[in-house]
């Protein structure tokens, strides 16, 4: 951090500042043998802080069946953690908006703010993580650091985040680059002058870079920083690729599929337009997420997708950091999924046809058990390498699907063309053996290898036979495994029902 910017920050006597009730709040509830009753008195001390919370609790954002008059009340039906989270809620957004003034764009500070803290929220009950409100506080407090050196740094700083006019993701080079400090440090550096726990601290310090949070808070900071992703596609012009980065995280990070992240993004816009309400901020106009969605998949539908250029040179670019899988050349799993997302949205829209084809390795496990890890990697490498050269004429993407299993998309192909080239595939695995380059002692010098394989297709006929891309995946997984209990050594295909009449 430049210690003269840093010098400034600590010096400026208009930064955000917590009152006093704040500070109880704070002080009771990181003690862990807080009483409700101690937590009740100090909220309702302040006599506009608890009509606030109890307006807040009987809102429909809780759905309560009865009216709760009281905050001892409020703390028995939601719990503690919910009550502490509208408490500190109320009061830092009063704090911001107290340190702010005209020249900084508090209405877009506030959007994100609540766009990432009601996604964060959603997402954390999404994946059953234990600590939502916090998830929700991390949300609200992310750019904190943006108001600290907006006060500091006054027109200085406000010609710098010019620069980066709709795109916020642009603000931390920016930053970077012209104080040698960034939002993200100097606002963790306030919340900890707040006292507030690090459970608070670390999703402001690291959501922009979620995955570098420390280990005991990387999940806190990846709703987050998902959420920050969220507000992306909801704030922008081209959410498309916003929307992919989504949904690939979205099932790194926390096992969600699409519709599950999907739901996410729906319930953002209601709430966030109530919450708004509630805290008493401006937040000028908000996004319809439907729109959102229908456009970003509209964008989708149009991109060019992604193919592999000659497959005899390998399978992905080796500059994406996380395009390829090491072992094998071919592209890795998030390759596939990133790809995929977009051929589906095209095949759906009618655009062109798309097929997928999953090769199991039959037999990989005794294989590695009889003859070595490096026998099993050895088979690997060169089915990848002929799976490659089977679709050559397709211009395929031949991905590492899973531990023993190839993916293989293949954008405006049909299911004819698909089948004739899987199945050219299959048996050019199983003509040739693969030699053993190495294995335990008194390994074979080569093998007989056979794979299963699933195949699904889609087109502007069959387009409704699936609600999203995870769909269309799973039945080709399915049709893996049915290749599998045929007795493996063989392909299946899905095929629709056709069309009631």
């Amino acid at each position: 951090m430049n210690p003269e910017v840093l010098e400034k920050v600590l010096a400026c006597k208009k930064l955000p500042t917590l009152p006093a009730v704040a500070m109880k709040v704070i002080e009771l509830t990181n003690n862990n043998n807080v009483s409700m009753k101690a937590l009740a008195e100090t909220i309702q001390n302040d006599q506009a802080l608890a009509a606030k919370v109890l307006r807040t609790v009987n809102s429909s954002l809780f759905g309560l069946r009865q009216k709760c008059s009281s905050i001892n009340q409020a703390i028995v039906m939601l719990g503690l953690s919910a009550v502490k989270t509208l408490a500190l809620g109320f009061t830092l957004v009063g704090a911001i908006k107290d340190a702010s003034d005209e020249s900084f764009d508090l209405s877009d500070h506030w959007r994100r703010a609540l766009y990432t803290a009601i996604a964060g929220k959603l997402i954390a009950a999404q994946a059953r993580m234990p600590n939502a409100e916090e998830c929700f506080l991390g949300g609200l407090l992310q750019d904190v650091g943006m108001i600290a050196l907006h006060q500091a740094l006054g027109a200085d700083y406000l010609a710098i985040i010019q620069q980066a006019g709709t795109d916020h993701r642009a603000v931390v080079q920016l930053e970077l680059n012209n104080i040698q400090t960034h939002h993200p440090d100097v606002g963790a550096m306030l919340v900890r002058r707040w006292k507030l726990p690090d459970s608070l601290v670390m999703p402001v310090k690291y959501h922009e870079r979620p995955t570098a949070a420390p280990q005991e808070h990387t999940k806190t900071c990846r709703a987050v920083g998902l959420g920050n992703i969220a507000a992306d596609i909801l704030t922008s012009a081209a959410p498309a690729e916003h929307l992919r980065k989504f949904y690939k995280n979205a099932e790194v990070w926390f096992g969600l599929n699409n519709v599950q992240a999907d739901d996410v993004l729906k319930l953002i816009g209601t709430q966030t337009r109530e919450t708004a309400s509630l805290l008493s901020v401006n937040t000028s106009q908000l996004a319809n997420a439907q729109t959102v969605l229908d456009l970003a998949r509209k964008q989708l539908s149009e991109m060019e997708i992604p193919e592999t250029g000659d497959p005899l040179a390998g399978q992905a670019d080796p500059s994406e950091p996380d395009g390829m899988d090491e072992l094998t050349g071919a592209a890795s799993r998030m390759k596939f999924d990133r790809t995929i997302v977009a051929a589906f949205e095209q095949a759906r829209a009618g655009a062109a046809p798309l097929s997928i084809a999953l090769f199991e390795v039959d037999g990989i496990e005794k294989i590695e058990t009889d003859f070595g890890a490096d026998a099993g990697d050895t088979v690997l490498i060169v089915l990848a390498g002929r799976i490659a050269r089977a679709y050559q004429g397709a211009r395929p993407l031949v991905c590492r699907y899973g531990d023993r299993t190839f993916g293989v998309v293949l954008p405006k192909t049909d299911r004819f063309t698909a089948v004739r080239l899987t199945e050219t595939a299959r048996q050019m695995i199983s003509k040739t053996p693969v030699k053993l380059i190495a294995g335990k002692a008194g390994s074979p010098p080569e093998l007989a290898v056979t794979t299963s394989v699933g195949l699904a297709a889609i087109d502007s006929e069959f387009a409704d036979r699936f609600d999203d891309v995870c769909s269309f995946t799973l039945i080709a997984e399915k049709a893996m495994l049915a290749a599998k209990r045929a007795g493996r050594n063989t392909m299946c295909v899905y095929a629709p029902n056709a069309k009631a009449g």
